[in-house]
């Protein structure tokens, strides 16, 4: 049975960490379901462009519009073994939570 989820995605930071614990995520093509866009577009890129800001406004964050099942992406290029997968959401204006994460 699946699950479906109506809402939107918001994050600030992403890194997947492979040996050594780098961040092989970093400036690598990412997706997502949607882009939400008012004064700032926010897109995918956002979430690991390397900017360790968590605030929407004066450092932007990727996120989504409302969709059902938000997703957000990255291309890795390569086949690796993942070691870790941190998410950081943004810190203001109310709380968002990833509720699945798929690594395929």
């Amino acid at each position: 049975m699946s699950s479906v989820t109506v809402g939107v995605m918001t994050e600030c930071i992403a890194s997947v960490n492979a040996r050594l614990n780098v961040n092989v995520a970093l400036n690598r093509p990412s997706y997502q379901v949607s882009t939400f866009s008012k004064a700032i577009v926010y897109e995918a890129k956002y979430a690991n462009d390397g900017n360790n800001g968590t605030d929407l406004v004066s450092s932007p964050c990727a996120h989504t519009g409302t969709a059902t099942n938000p997703w957000w992406a990255v291309d890795l290029g390569v086949a690796l073994r993942v070691y870790g997968v941190k998410f950081t959401n943004r810190n203001n204006r109310g709380t968002y939570t990833v509720s699945s994460v798929k690594i395929l």
